[in-house]
């Protein structure tokens, strides 16, 4: 549609429509809209805007004409996309593209479908077949179907390896060799390499840390296990009870004490799509762009159902509104824009029933700041406190650190250790045990053992972050650690 030519890509579009209305009936098809009808585009001046008014010009004649002469051709037009939310709102108004169908493929059943057709050629034992695909498809969250048939060509190409590997001297163009069958475990090793494309837009990663990896915050996980965890597996169980599972999380308390590490825990427990997102990336000096970023995040995050949305620094893109110093008003307006996307989605989850689409997790060091109406029932429903570690927590924490390092430290080091490391956050213990290694090290490579000595030399050079913290900010809400 776009011509290098002044005027070209306006007569021309034009031109398609006077020949549509020769004929009797006529469809239209605007294939990726978005790129003409984005929702900055009324605020620019270009061929795209010129495109724009010129194509909700002519769907109004269209409309006009069918009234006045209903025996002309008649056209109807269909606009697709994949960027729903970047789309002028003017283009939805009744007598245009007033129908909106979203085709998604959210349900494992619907994976199975399509994994069942793109892998007839592959070899399975058919026993097994059924089983296999069962479990891939309940593992495929965000999968669409290009990123399912570059699963199965992935798994094919590790048969044709396995075939050449088994076959002496011979090459193995025949996947109905009897010497390879698809096993579950070449859909494994395809998924490390194929990911949901859909999950590009915004910095992703497969969390690859569970509860049993964090230390000094049991009775936290425990509450999570079972307010979070199990609402997402089995919904019915709480719907039948009245309690609607959690929209989203607000985890918060001073820099180190592992709010993102927790976050991250909770993702891979639920075994979903994970979407980590900085809050400093969403937000622009340009006017209006930090709301796209804000509606590109959510679109990203329903597209991918069922997914953790991970957002940290919450506090920059949701600080108390009616203190903004631009005349814009730019704070509030982010605000705003960021409390309707969430219940946007809470709105779309209820009308499709009790399944979890999107969990919203937030991480803050500075809760104080946040806007009261993101706390709110309903939206960040659910608050966790991870204040800094007490003597019981730092004694959890450095065991579970020393289960990684060779060290010979008795139970009566650990707890004079413990106790002089008041203040200590569980980054600043990670760096002391780091200090620690490279202090052995450095007196002799062949040592075998990290000693308490060591541990007293890296206390000399590490500092407490947290010797003087008070909480500003503590939520009636919160779930948060008891201090022993």
């Amino acid at each position: 549609m776009f011509k290098t030519d002044e005027g070209a890509a306006e007569k021309e579009i034009c031109l398609i429509f006077e020949s549509m209305l020769r004929h009797r009936v006529s469809i239209v098809i605007l294939d990726e809209i978005d790129i003409i009808s984005d929702t900055s585009t009324s605020d620019r001046a270009g061929i795209e805007a010129k495109l724009f008014s010129i194509i909700v010009k002519l769907i109004d004649s269209i409309n006009e004409n069918d009234w006045e002469n209903p025996c002309k051709g008649q056209i109807f037009i269909i606009g697709t996309t994949n960027r729903h939310h970047a789309i002028n709102s003017h283009l939805y108004r009744p007598g245009r593209l007033d129908r909106i169908y979203e085709l998604v493929i959210k349900k494992s059943e619907q994976r199975l479908g399509l994994l069942k057709i793109m892998s007839e050629k592959l070899p399975f034992i058919e026993e097994q077949k059924d089983l296999i695909l069962q479990k891939v498809s309940r593992m495929t969250h965000g999968f669409v179907a290009t990123d399912l048939q570059y699963l199965c060509t992935q798994v094919a190409i590790q048969l044709v390896r396995e075939g050449n590997k088994n076959i002496d001297g011979d090459s193995c163009e025949d996947l109905d060799n009897p010497y390879v069958h698809v096993k579950f475990q070449h859909f494994e090793e395809a998924l490390k390499v194929v990911k949901p494309s859909n999950l590009n837009e915004f910095q992703t990663k497969i969390p690859d840390i569970r509860f049993s990896d964090i230390f000094g915050i049991d009775e936290i996980i425990e509450d999570l296990k079972l307010t979070v965890i199990e609402p997402f597996h089995n919904p019915q169980e709480f719907i039948k009870f009245g309690i609607s599972p959690p929209r989203g999380i607000l985890v918060y308390g001073p820099p180190g004490v592992g709010k993102t590490i927790l976050s991250c825990a909770i993702a891979a427990e639920t075994g979903i799509n994970f979407i980590f997102v900085e809050s400093s990336h969403i937000r622009s000096k340009i006017v209006g762009e930090s709301e796209n970023n804000i509606s590109r995040m959510f679109a990203q995050a329903k597209a991918n159902s069922p997914c953790v949305l991970f957002i940290d620094q919450i506090e920059i893109l949701a600080s108390v509104r009616g203190i903004s110093a631009t005349s814009e008003n730019t704070e509030d307006r982010i605000v705003t824009s960021f409390l309707t996307e969430m219940d946007g989605i809470f709105t779309s989850r209820n009308r499709e029933g009790p399944e979890v689409e999107v969990l919203v997790i937030t991480a803050t060091n500075r809760p104080e700041i946040i806007d009261p109406a993101l706390l709110r029932p309903g939206r960040l429903d659910q608050h966790i406190y991870i204040p800094p570690p007490n003597y019981e927590q730092r004694i959890s924490i450095l065991k579970g650190k020393f289960q990684k390092m060779l060290t010979n430290i008795t139970n009566d080091q650990l707890s004079y250790l413990a106790q002089d490391t008041d203040g200590f956050s569980g980054a600043d213990l990670d760096n002391l045990c780091r200090e620690a290694a490279l202090i052995s090290i450095r007196e002799n490579i062949d040592n075998e053992k990290i000693t308490y000595d060591h541990f007293v030399q890296a206390k000399s050079l590490c500092k407490a972050s947290l010797l003087d913290y008070q909480p500003v900010f503590i939520s009636s809400k919160s779930v948060e650690i008891k201090d022993g």
